[in-house]
């Protein structure tokens, strides 16, 4: 027997599980009964209460009955929906907090202002010019403040950091701007594995003299960029840098050609055409390109390849207007630079004293600027023209291993004629021809 809780309606039809009258869950025992009755747990679907109300009699009717049925099914309906309900809420709401950018400290991302931002860091971080390179830094700096997962924003960071630890400073403000770029790479990648520019950017933190110049390592970062993104002028111009430093210059040319088809308005990219026509020793070619590049967009760059060509033509007035020139706007010589020019104009003067003075300038301010081999290379032409093998080959070898093993340039320098039947210079040479070859074979 069975009763109903609500109305205290005794049923003696043990199948019925709820209240014919106003459908509450049916108890166990009479109305009458002293005992507490317990709930009936029945099988809960749809075809099995429909068959059961109907088999139930009493004083009310079955269509009383579905009407009471059907206003408890709606309630429990009405709850099962909103648990539903918010469940998918609670889902979504979590989807949403996963995928969606962490704002900044500031406030919300402002996506737009960061784009701003980026596009004006973007576009100076082309020129090595001290001025445009601070300014690239605070653009892009702002925009990952702007955005904290702006991951092509870490990335051009990473190269605008890299420019200024390779060219400007030294000690433990270049130690920390190269764990900046590191740590802008490292989050550029966190965000997108598959992002070119990240790549290309680790490539230039691996070609540094803190690094040693891994050129094999940097040439890896650099075709990686290009194969999943072949338009990043910048990948291309950056590896045909790496392939001319190691004497590969046909590959150079295809790759700065591939630079210039991309962006014809990479001014580095053109003004290293005028670098391997230099390597060649086809220097009035060479000097015409140059002339196409404004100064500004790396003076100290510049400036050392104007006079280093117009030295090696013999045109050495022209030369040292273009060195005093220099030391008039830049008198700290970054890099000792333009200073190794000065070296071999001295040099090639008679001026002995004069000239190892010049050298001991160089390599005082040059050491731990990315273009020392270059300076390194000048001091070395400067010992063969004073006749001084043993320095000179001293100071190739420091050129070649600090990031300069161009074998061709070496081969064809004139500068060095004084010493190509030195033994030690033959040695040095045979060495750096079997890196050059298998170079040429493997890369």
């Amino acid at each position: 027997m069975k009763r109903c809780p609500e109305c205290r309606r005794d049923y003696y039809d043990d199948t019925l599980l709820y209240c014919l009258d106003d459908g509450s869950e049916l108890l166990e025992g009479p109305a009458s009964g002293k005992e507490m009755p317990t709930a009936i747990l029945g099988e809960f679907s749809e075809d099995n209460i429909r068959t059961k109300i109907h088999s139930g009699s009493g004083s009310g009717s079955a269509s009383t009955g579905s009407k009471a049925f059907s206003a408890k099914s709606w309630r429990l309906g009405l709850i099962v929906g909103a648990v539903a309900v918010l469940a998918v809420l609670v889902i979504s709401l979590v989807m949403y907090f996963r995928n969606e950018p962490v704002s900044s400290s500031a406030g919300p991302i402002d996506h737009s202002k960061a784009y701003e931002y980026y596009l004006r860091g973007k576009i100076k971080i082309g020129s090595e010019n001290p001025e445009d390179n601070d300014a690239s830094i605070k653009f892009l700096e702002q925009a990952v403040a702007a955005d904290p997962n702006y991951a092509e924003a870490y990335a051009a960071l990473a190269q605008a950091y890299n420019i200024k630890a390779f060219l400007r400073v030294s000690g433990e403000q270049k130690k920390r701007l190269n764990e900046d770029a590191e740590v802008a790479v490292e989050k550029a990648l966190g965000l997108n594995p598959n992002l070119a520019y990240a790549h290309f950017a680790r490539g230039l933190i691996l070609w540094t003299p803190d690094k040693r110049f891994p050129h094999e390592q940097a040439i890896q970062s650099y075709k990686r960029a290009i194969a999943l993104d072949p338009n990043l002028d910048e990948a291309h111009h950056r590896l045909a840098v790496v392939y001319f430093h190691i004497g590969l210059l046909d590959k150079a040319k295809e790759e700065l050609d591939k630079t210039m088809a991309i962006n014809p308005n990479n001014t580095l990219g053109r003004f290293r055409f005028g670098v391997i026509d230099g390597y060649r020793g086809r220097y009035e070619e060479a000097l015409a390109q140059f002339k196409t590049v404004p100064r500004d967009a790396s003076p100290s760059l510049i400036d050392r390849n104007v006079a280093d060509v117009l030295f090696r033509l013999g045109r050495t007035e022209e030369s040292e207007a273009v060195v005093d020139d220099y030391f008039r706007k830049y008198p700290t010589d970054e890099g000792g630079n333009v200073t190794s020019v000065k070296a071999m104009l001295l040099a090639r003067a008679g001026k002995e004293s004069e000239a190892e003075e010049a050298i001991q300038r160089a390599i005082e301010i040059g050491q731990g600027f990315g273009h020392f081999h270059h300076t390194a290379y000048n001091v070395a032409s400067t010992y063969a023209l004073l006749n001084k093998p043993d320095e000179a080959v001293k100071w190739l070898t420091v050129a070649a291993e600090d990031g300069f093993p161009c074998y061709p340039y070496f081969e064809n320098d004139r500068t060095l004629d004084n010493i190509r039947q030195n033994p030690s210079f033959i040695a040095f040479m045979t060495k750096l021809k079997a890196q050059w070859e298998k170079y040429s074979a493997s890369l």
